[in-house]
């Protein structure tokens, strides 16, 4: 039972000392979860996917694809042939087209009506040519969207594909469909067949992935279909098979042509071989357009087939299937990557580190402006991550986990300043105008080591404590008013404590006229070297009051105040110190009998031992004494017991500074000479 409740003393004390860092980390665990309801309820998915566009329009575009030749309905062919375009014109055009021997002529204009004349005449083309692949719309029962069928004489063959795209809420288009499937039909996109159609001279199929066979792999690589969560998207609607376009293909402006050049016989024959023909709509009063998240996908020529004037990343119907296309080429001939996301645990766990490195740069307690600078450095970093991460066509979230550092670490440096403004406070109240500048920077830089639970943490150190008494102070204050006596005790107390902080030492407490000083406290010496230090200083604390007194006594006599001398005793040893009382009155102190040893000290034969001429006499311990070494002058009065003490102890004065050439004393020489038999540390 005992050591249970040892464990649960320790476990307890531990808590309370760690408190501030595991409120900051409860901070960012809180955090965290914020994050996450807000990213679960897609309140980040606007600003995470305008990182991802920033991240499209900064990657590396292909080289122009050159298999690819547009073919584009224009204002002017509208003019000259009509609108919709005749069924014997869009024969005559196929026909010619199909002369140059393409390996496939995809058409992206809707033609499931006849359009006089000539609607025999395209059936029989369309009938004797397996290389022109058609367009049709699936539809979408929830939306109300009504299928579109293809012409008629291409009804039930593998020569048609929907034309259907996925447009994200801000309306612009940065997926595509493979396979779209309602239970009743299943369809291949467009450009999947017109991939399709064209790797099949290279031997290349759709086939199921090895390791997991409902993923389709088109040569080397794998196409995992999109979740309804992936990178920045939560929720989306994921139906059929889809994929991220990753907008690196260009196009050739050298291989974009009008209806009217292939009417006229513009266009070389021998140029059309092997390649892939798309004909669509390219006229603006058509609005057979998209809006994409980049600009930048046509090579060497202004694009006329865009809206003009266009800033915002629109693009032509047939010219959005022929990055499709080039695409899925890429895909299958040269091993291109697509986009994809990582496991929702792993993007949490991602969001979580992020949360915490901001919880670990407000733990470093730097000042705000280097806080600043790393939180900066840490953002870049991030940023970097996942910029690499995206070379690698993995998409992570960016602006969760940013939010994640910078909140969690600005939350966390306002709790730890006013943590801190609170443990300063507490020293301030302890310490205050107590001690030396430098004593209290060093207690503010130690506070980790000094505080636990609200209060100073107790702690056997070795220090010198030092007690001073004023000679006939009961006599002196019966003849005096109340009024003069307290303001000439303040003049005296305030010279004192004065002396005794420039010596670097701590006024612990007033006693009436009696001052308490310690040397030594509150943070624990080390080596003897730093204990023979506090040691002289107080010594040479004490000499400076009795000089300081000296100067104060003639001040004192022109002003018909009393001149007075004083008694110091001084003792070095071990002691326990922390703070003592309750919640509404605390103060610091020290106990042990090293504190009741310099009291009987500076009491020892009141009106005896005193040094000529000096208006201060000093009486210090044996280990005080072991401590000093040969840096002053002083005198063995006698081996006594003390008041209330069974061991006898030497008695030293000290009458002032031994003459020597050293101007400072040699702590380590003092501290390497102490007898064996002297105060041991605590």
């Amino acid at each position: 039972m005992t050591s249970i409740r040892q464990i649960i003393a320790r476990t307890g004390a531990w808590i309370r000392d760690q408190r501030a860092p595991l409120f900051c980390l409860l901070l960012g665990q809180l955090t965290y979860v914020g994050l996450l309801i807000l990213w679960n309820f897609s309140l980040l998915q606007g600003l995470e996917i305008m990182a991802y566009d920033q991240a499209l329009r900064g990657q590396t575009l292909a080289l122009p694809d050159k298999r690819i030749i547009l073919i584009g309905e224009t204002e002017a062919d509208i003019q000259r042939w009509g609108y919709p375009l005749p069924d014997n014109v869009m024969a005559e055009m196929l026909e010619r087209l199909a002369q140059g021997q393409p390996r496939v002529i995809g058409v992206d204009k809707y033609r499931d009506i006849p359009v006089s004349p000539g609607a025999e005449q395209l059936d029989h083309v369309l009938r004797n040519h397996r290389e022109i692949v058609w367009i049709m719309k699936f539809g979408n029962a929830a939306t109300q969207t009504p299928p579109i069928n293809p012409p008629p004489a291409l009804m039930n063959t593998d020569q048609v594909g929907f034309n259907d795209v996925p447009i994200d809420k801000d309306s612009r288009v940065r997926r595509g469909l493979l396979f779209l499937d309602d239970g009743q039909h299943a369809s291949t996109a467009f450009a999947l067949v017109i991939a399709l159609r064209y790797l099949q001279p290279e031997g290349i199929f759709p086939q199921s992935d090895p390791q997991q066979p409902e993923y389709m792999r088109l040569g080397a690589t794998t196409i995992a279909p999109l979740a309804e969560s992936i990178g920045g998207y939560v929720g989306i609607d994921a139906a059929g098979y889809q994929y991220l376009m990753d907008f690196q293909g260009r196009l050739s402006a050298r291989q974009t042509y009008t209806v009217t050049d292939v009417m006229q016989g513009r266009i070389p024959a021998a140029q059309l071989t092997d390649k892939i023909i798309l004909i669509g709509g390219m006229a603006e009063s058509l609005r057979d357009d998209f809006h994409i998240p980049v600009q930048r996908f046509i090579a060497d020529a202004t694009s006329w087939w865009t809206p003009a004037g266009d800033t915002n990343g629109r693009i032509a119907g047939v010219a959005l299937h022929a990055l499709q296309v080039n695409q899925l080429l890429r895909f299958a001939l040269d091993g291109d990557k697509p986009i994809h996301g990582l496991p929702e645990h792993v993007e949490q766990a991602w969001l979580w580190l992020w949360c915490m490195t901001g919880i670990g740069l407000a733990l470093c307690r730097l000042r705000f402006r280097w806080l600043l600078l790393l939180m900066s450095g840490a953002l870049a970093l991030l940023i970097g991550f996942w910029q690499v991460a995206f070379l690698e066509q993995i998409w992570l979230p960016l602006v969760a986990p940013a939010l994640g550092l910078a909140s969690t670490a600005a939350l966390s440096n306002v709790y730890l300043s006013v943590y801190e403004r609170a443990e300063r406070k507490l020293l301030m109240h302890l310490f205050s105008r107590h001690v030396a500048p430098e004593v209290a920077a060093t207690l503010w830089r130690e506070r980790q080591q000094l505080l636990e639970g609200g209060r100073l943490r107790s702690q056997r150190l070795v220090a010198t404590v030092l007690f001073t008494d004023i000679q006939g102070f009961t006599t002196i204050s019966e003849t005096m008013e109340p009024a003069r006596l307290m303001d000439w005790l303040n003049v005296y107390m305030e010279a004192m404590t004065e002396v005794v902080m420039i010596h670097g030492g701590v006024v612990n407490k007033y006693i009436g006229d009696a001052v308490m000083a310690l040397f030594g406290v509150p943070t624990p010496r080390q080596t003897e070297t730093e204990i023979a230090a506090d040691a002289t200083r107080a010594v040479e604390c004490a000499l400076a009051m009795g000089q300081r007194l000296q100067q104060l006594n003639p001040e004192w006599a022109q002003k018909g105040l009393p001149s007075i001398t004083m008694r110091v005793g001084i003792h070095t040893g071990p002691l326990v110190a922390g703070s003592l009382g309750g919640s509404r009155r605390l103060e610091y102190t020290v106990l042990g009998d090293t504190v009741n040893i310099a009291s009987r000290l500076e009491s020892f034969e009141k009106d005896n031992h005193h040094t000529a001429g000096s208006a201060c006499r000093v009486l210090i311990g044996e280990s005080t004494f072991h401590y000093l070494n040969r840096w002053f002058q002083t005198m063995e009065v006698s081996k006594v017991k003390l008041k209330g003490k069974q061991q006898e102890i030497t008695v030293y004065r000290v009458d002032g500074i031994a003459p020597t050439e050293t101007p400072t004393p040699n702590y380590a020489s003092a501290a390497n000479a102490r007898r064996p038999d002297s105060t041991p540390r605590g």
